[in-house]
């Protein structure tokens, strides 16, 4: 598998710009993609775009936390200011993905041992007739499959927010990919992610067009290390340390500097 992510995303941006229709939620001007799906090899799932900043200290404290089952906002707080602003009470998330997936996690291996073709092996985040709060989950359900004995994700969300929201997504939901493949011993494989909006606010769209300027070229980043998705205690350990590190190589994300 040779998907390169930057490219992936500075496409779908390109799209959303030149090609999303303007839709306005909540009175917010956005350019909409119906039915946009993206596919990312989960052993090389970190956009590496300098002009997108992101926190990779945030990135990998926010799959720590996931993958952990936590909910509460000072388990992630500390790592990005603004996230406690969604909470609906100051201290849990009601759409935090860990505890959903947490509590399904072990139903998944066990459909995909006892049948490695099994097309049942999914859980759900999203709940029936959300109550009125600031944090309503993005995604709906995620699907796993075992083929050619590799692990494939398929994630299914009602909204992706291009510039904000996707590079950390790939990033979370391939961590996951590497949780479940050290459970069963199976190497990551592909993940397959649509959105039924996948959009960029027009606070972002100057943001979105300087990087399709400045990034006529992209790298191909090397695979994350084997131990992450052979040994899920190695793979908990290093996102603890890599949440904790002041700095991280964009290339080789997994080795804090």
């Amino acid at each position: 598998m040779s998907i390169n992510f930057d490219t992936v995303w500075l496409d779908s941006l390109n799209h959303a710009l030149t090609h999303g229709a303007r839709v306005y939620p909540r009175g917010l001007e956005t350019v909409e993609l119906a039915h946009h799906a993206v596919t990312v090899d989960m052993r090389r799932p970190v956009l590496r775009i300098p002009d997108r900043r992101l926190s990779y200290n945030f990135m990998a404290a926010e799959a720590f936390w996931i993958l952990s089952g936590d909910n509460t906002v000072a388990g992630i707080a500390p790592y990005n200011e603004n996230i406690a602003k969604f909470s609906d009470d100051g201290l849990t998330f009601f759409g935090a993905y860990g505890p959903r997936i947490n509590a399904q996690l072990d139903y998944v291996t066990r459909k995909l041992l006892e049948d490695p073709d099994t097309r049942q092996a999914g859980l759900t985040i999203w709940r029936e007739t959300p109550p009125m709060t600031k944090d309503t989950p993005c995604t709906v359900a995620i699907w796993f499959q075992l083929r050619d004995n590799r692990l494939q994700l398929h994630v299914f969300m009602r909204s992706s927010d291009l510039w904000l929201g996707l590079p950390y997504d790939v990033f979370n939901f391939s961590m996951l990919g590497h949780l479940v493949s050290a459970r069963l011993r199976v190497q990551p494989g592909l993940l397959y992610l649509t959105a039924a909006s996948s959009h960029l606010y027009a606070t972002n769209y100057t943001a979105a067009r300087e990087c399709l300027d400045s990034c006529s070229n992209t790298r191909m980043q090397p695979r994350t290390p084997t131990e992450l998705h052979l040994d899920e205690s190695a793979l908990m350990v290093r996102l603890d340390r890599l949440r904790a590190a002041h700095r991280g190589s964009p290339l080789r994300w997994w080795e804090a500097l």
